[in-house]
């Protein structure tokens, strides 16, 4: 990996990369309010990496390798979507695929990989698709890909846990690195998939349910 794609890797992995993932908890509120204790987060973040977070980092992967032989978005779309059944995730991934997706244009608005995100439709790709086309485009390898989206969601959920039930930030480092530690052993598996079908489908039905009920309160502060 070149100087440029580790400085893409950095900016990835940065909180405060103004794509509008401040809004969003990784699933932490909606677990509290579904009454989740506070000392059951770190569980919470490491159940959430093995499943809903394995299938977008999974669905970032098979893009990647999409965007880099030109080959169609479309089916890996539609494998995400019938592996995120809860419909509140993927207006949420949306939304945050919709601010990836802006910056992503305005930094390479040439690049092929991230022209092709919106060939042919005008609803916004959800968000592993535009982190898989921004690391075709970047020269990202398939395993920091894995490990950046991974981060991301754990460091996101860890930074709400903190302005939800405040408490000391070290704390919050060791949560992060536990719950990245439990994709460690799939690296390897998930960055060689290929093609749709091979995305695993890890669901986790509890914190759907938490992210359909937290849709429709207005007692919130983050937006999932």
């Amino acid at each position: 990996m070149d100087s440029a794609a580790h400085t893409v890797t950095m900016l990835l992995a940065d909180a405060r990369l103004p794509s509008g993932g401040h809004a969003f908890s990784a699933g932490v509120e909606p677990a509290l309010q579904g009454g989740l204790g506070r000392s059951d987060v770190g569980g919470f973040l490491q159940a959430r990496a093995r499943t809903t977070t394995i299938v977008d980092a999974a669905t970032a992967v098979v893009t990647r390798r999409a965007g880099l032989i030109g080959s169609s978005y479309a089916p890996i779309e539609r494998a995400w979507a019938a592996r995120t059944p809860s419909r509140a995730a993927r207006v949420a991934s949306t939304d945050l695929g919709r601010g990836l997706l802006r910056l992503a244009q305005r930094l390479w608005p040439h690049s092929p990989p991230i022209a092709a995100l919106t060939e042919g439709t005008s609803t916004p790709p959800p968000r592993p698709l535009v982190l898989g086309a921004i690391a075709a485009h970047a020269g990202l390898d398939a395993e920091t890909l894995i490990r950046v989206a991974v981060y991301d969601e754990m460091a996101g959920g860890v930074a709400a846990l903190l302005k939800l039930e405040p408490g000391d930030p070290v704390e919050g480092v060791r949560l992060v690195m536990d719950a990245c530690a439990v994709v460690d052993p799939l690296i390897s598996q998930l960055a060689a998939l290929d093609s749709p079908e091979a995305i695993p489908a890890a669901s986790a039905p509890q914190s759907e349910a938490w992210t359909e009920a937290h849709a429709v309160t207005n007692r919130r502060l983050f937006r999932a």
